[in-house]
C-alpha cells in the first residue's frame, strides 16, 4: 500500500526528533492507515507507537481544546502521562540511545523568569499588607506571619536601598560555585494586569537588571508578555526593545506559559528567536509533548518542522509551590524533583527547570532557595550537567538538523 507523502513526512520528524533517522516507516516499521487516520480525526491511535509519537509531539490533542482563563491547556486535560513520556519509550523500543550533550547522560537546563524585579514598590507594599490581612481574616496563621515577617523588613530594605527580589548577582554567583550557569528571562513589555502591578518600576529598572545579568555572565532572554502570546508583532516589538540593551536575543518563553504550539510557536523563528522554553504545563511536572528532549516543533501550517529548538519545561516551582496547583512545601516537593533526575539519569533527558527570582530570599524563600541549589547538587551526583537553556538548545541545533549559529 503506498503511503501518503504527508504521512510519510510525519513519520520521518518522528523518527528524526527520537535519534532514528536510518528507520523507514513501510520498511523498518509498518504502515497502519487506520492509525494515521485517527491521528488526522484528533484521536490518540492505538497500536501504533509511532503515530501516537506524531499526535503526542505535534500536540494534537491540544487543537481545538479546553483551556483554562489564561488560555493555557492543562496536563488535567490531557490524556498522556507527563512523567512516563511515550517518544522516550519509543526511543527505546527502537533500540536508540539517548543523546548526551558535553559527554553527560542528561542535562538540567536553570532559568528564571524575571516576573517582579523589585518587591517592595509602594503597591507591592500595599498588596502585602492586603494578603495579611485577609490571611488573618481567613483564620491562616501561617501564611499571615510570613506577610507579617516581610513587612516588617520593609524599613530595613529601605535604609539599605535593597530589596529580597532584587538577588540577581547572588544566584548567579551561587551557581556558578555549583559548576552551573543560567537563564534569566526578562519582560520588555506590560499591557495587561497578569504582567505586575508596577510596570513603570519594571521599566526604570531594566537597564540596571539587563546589566547586573551580563555582567555575572548568565543569558537574558525575552520573557514575552501576557498579551504578546496573543499578538506576535506585540512580541516582535518586545523582543527589538530588549535587544536595544541585551543585543541578539536567541531565546524566550511566554509569560504564565501561554504557549499554543498550534498558533504561536512555529512563528517564534520568524521573529528571530532561535529557541523557546515555554512547553510545559502550569499544573504537573513532567513533559507536555510526551518528550525529554529538545526537538523541533511541527509547524502545521508549512506540513513540516519548525526552524525553532523547544526546550521542554519539566518544572517550576510555582507548581508545586502554589496552592492552586500542588500546594507543597519545599520539602515535601524534594522528592517529586529528585525522582524526575532519577528517571533523568536513567534514561537521558535534557530539559529545563523553572525558579522564580523571588523565591531566593531566605528569610521570605520557606526553603525553596535551598531546595534549587540542592537540586543542582542532585544533578551532578547523579551524573548530569546544568546549563543555561541557550547553551542546551544550541547543543541540540546541530543534532536537530539546524544551525547552532
Amino acid at each position: 500500500m503506498a503511503i501518503p507523502a504527508s504521512v510519510e513526512q510525519r513519520a520521518r520528524w518522528v523518527l528524526d526528533m527520537v535519534g532514528a533517522p536510518g528507520l523507514r516507516l513501510g520498511d523498518d516499521l509498518p504502515f497502519r492507515p487506520d492509525a494515521w487516520e485517527a491521528v488526522e480525526r484528533g484521536e490518540l491511535p492505538e497500536g501504533d507507537e509511532l503515530a501516537a509519537g506524531f499526535f503526542h509531539l505535534a500536540r494534537v490533542e491540544e487543537r481545538g481544546s479546553e483551556r483554562d482563563r489564561h488560555g493555557r491547556f492543562l496536563a488535567a486535560s490531557s490524556c498522556l502521562d507527563p512523567l512516563d513520556p511515550p517518544l522516550e519509550r519509543l526511543r527505546r523500543e527502537l533500540g536508540v540511545e539517548p543523546p548526551s550533550y558535553r559527554g553527560a547522560r542528561f542535562v538540567v537546563a536553570l532559568t528564571h523568569d524575571v516576573d517582579v524585579p523589585w518587591r517592595w514598590t509602594r503597591i507591592g507594599v500595599r498588596g502585602a499588607a492586603a494578603r495579611l490581612k485577609s490571611h488573618a481574616l481567613a483564620g491562616r496563621t501561617g501564611d499571615a506571619v510570613h506577610e507579617a515577617r516581610g513587612l516588617a523588613r520593609v524599613p530595613l530594605h529601605k535604609v539599605r536601598g535593597t530589596d529580597p527580589n532584587w538577588r540577581f548577582a547572588e544566584i548567579a554567583a551561587e551557581e556558578s560555585a555549583h559548576g552551573a550557569r543560567s537563564s534569566f528571562f526578562v519582560m520588555a513589555g506590560h499591557g495587561h494586569r497578569a504582567d505586575g502591578a508596577a510596570p513603570e518600576a519594571y521599566e526604570r529598572l531594566r537597564p540596571r537588571l539587563v546589566e547586573t545579568l551580563l555582567g555575572t555572565g548568565a543569558e537574558v532572554g525575552l520573557h514575552g508578555s501576557y498579551l504578546a502570546a496573543d499578538d506576535l508583532e506585540r512580541l516582535a516589538r518586545e523582543r527589538v526593545l530588549l535587544a536595544q540593551l541585551d543585543g541578539p536575543l536567541i531565546g524566550q518563553r511566554y509569560h504564565y506559559l501561554r504557549v499554543d504550539p498550534h498558533r504561536n510557536l512555529a512563528p517564534l523563528a520568524g521573529i528571530g528567536f532561535r529557541y523557546d522554553t515555554s512547553l510545559g504545563f502550569p499544573d504537573a511536572l513532567g513533559f507536555r509533548a510526551g518528550i525529554a528532549h529538545p526537538f523541533r516543533p511541527w509547524d502545521f501550517a508549512r506540513e513540516r518542522p519548525a526552524d525553532l529548538v523547544e526546550v521542554p519545561l519539566a518544572v517550576m516551582d510555582a507548581t508545586l509551590a502554589e496552592e492552586r496547583y500542588e500546594g507543597l512545601s519545599a520539602d515535601e516537593a524534594k522528592p517529586r524533583v529528585l525522582a524526575l533526575l532519577d528517571r533523568a539519569a536513567e534514561h537521558g533527558g535534557a530539559f529545563s527547570i523553572l525558579w522564580h527570582p523571588e523565591r531566593f530570599d531566605a528569610p521570605s524563600a520557606r526553603g525553596w532557595d535551598r531546595l534549587y541549589f540542592d537540586l543542582i547538587e542532585a544533578v551532578r551526583e547523579r551524573g548530569g550537567v546544568c546549563l543555561a537553556a541557550g547553551e542546551l538548545a544550541g547543543l541540540a541545533a546541530e543534532r536537530l538538523g539546524l544551525p547552532r549559529d
